[in-house]
């Protein structure tokens, strides 16, 4: 495709400055006469802001015959001002499918356009396959053009490579997970044939099943399956996990305890919700290890003009909670010695999923309160008026 560019005003094809573009003078709009000594301090001047900017951008002139560039343009091209002065050398580095739409881009500029954007694909120097670019360009007075640059990585590679990652990982777990009962099954066999002793057994089955527990969590927070959601009542719900951990509690010197501020309206949730909340339970338990209270408060809040079914978990000690507020949702924790793994980092993700949010707190030192919020669509099913 030729080159459809008017050439630079007082430049001839070779690219040299001539003798009339030297004595050269141009009319503002008040009426005065600049110099070219006024365009080159106006260069300078744009040229030093130009080398402060972070992303790639550069300064052409009107027609695209001349350019400066700064430090970050420099490196993503591979080359430099001087190589810009060949006859064509953008144009040519444009992909030919893609010189159409960027002297289109180019003309609307020329043609009085105060801002344009268009994508095509580029060479760099010294490469042999090019990637897309993304270029906006604004004018600036009558003679210059301001260009910035942003490399579009093709997303198709993208996603194969996501899917190659994804596919990984799956295998890995799902082979943890076989080679982990293979081992637990010859444990058995050695145990019953008297081979290996029970405490031993016991503790090496226990390391088993830990990490048999992690693999499982760790796929299902990577790649979590479609569950199918219902309306559910919240307290319902709260209500039937507190029962399952009353017992264990107790023994442990907790006391627990539900308050229903007001009648809670249902909302959409599934199985995983109340896996969520179980670890979220067992989490602020293990804050307790001298025994204390631990409430879970339920009522209806409004944030930012949405609706919320606000759950707050709270857990009381008369001694000072072992835990810092930062270290709650990181993945392989320990407090006082309760393990959690990626159990809080995966009940943070189920809530996100539900349009939740879940916060935590140290309100004193020996008071610390966990708040779960569930967002109401607008077509929820209410249980009584609120």
């Amino acid at each position: 495709m030729a080159n459809n560019l008017r050439p630079l005003r007082g430049v001839n094809h070779s690219g040299k400055a001539t003798t009339q573009s030297l004595a050269a003078t141009q009319s503002t709009g008040d009426g005065k006469q600049r110099t070219i000594g006024d365009v080159v301090v106006g260069t300078v001047q744009s040229a030093a802001l130009l080398s402060s900017l972070p992303v790639p951008a550069a300064i052409w002139s009107l027609e695209r015959k001349a350019c400066v560039l700064n430090t970050a343009a420099r490196e993503l091209f591979g080359f430099s001002e001087n190589e810009l002065r060949e006859e064509s050398f953008w144009l040519e580095r444009v992909h030919p499918d893609d010189r159409e739409a960027f002297l289109s881009a180019t003309q609307r500029l020329i043609g009085g356009e105060s801002q344009v954007s268009c994508s095509y694909r580029f060479l760099p120097k010294n490469e042999t396959n090019g990637f897309w670019l993304r270029e906006v360009s604004s004018r600036s007075g009558k003679e210059t053009i301001w260009s910035f640059y942003n490399e579009q990585r093709p997303v198709d590679n993208a996603l194969d490579r996501l899917a190659q990652v994804e596919q990984s990982l799956r295998a890995l777990t799902h082979e943890i997970g076989n080679n982990l009962q293979v081992m637990r099954g010859e444990l058995d066999l050695l145990r019953l044939s008297g081979k290996i002793p029970e405490e031993s057994t016991a503790v090496i089955v226990h390391g088993i099943t830990h990490v048999h527990a992690l693999a499982r969590e760790i796929e299902e927070y990577l790649f979590p399956q479609s569950v199918q959601s219902r309306p559910e009542d919240p307290a319902s719900v709260v209500s039937a996990v507190i029962s399952s951990r009353e017992k264990a509690m107790a023994a442990r010197g907790i006391r627990t305890g539900v308050v229903l501020k007001e009648p809670l309206p249902k909302v959409p949730l599934d199985r995983q919700f109340g896996r969520a909340l179980r670890e979220v339970i067992d989490f602020s338990g293990a804050l307790l290890p001298a025994g204390g209270e631990l409430n879970i408060e339920a009522g209806l809040c409004r944030q930012e003009g949405h609706k919320y079914i606000e759950l707050k978990i709270v857990s009381s000690s008369s001694a000072s909670l072992q835990v810092e507020e930062g270290d709650v949702f990181t993945p392989f924790s320990e407090v006082n010695g309760y393990r959690p793994g990626i159990s809080m980092a995966l009940a943070q993700e189920i809530l996100r999923r539900h349009f939740g949010k879940i916060a935590f707190r140290k309100e004193h030192t020996n008071r610390g309160i966990f708040s779960l919020l569930i967002r109401v669509p607008d077509t929820a099913h209410n249980g009584a008026q609120t």
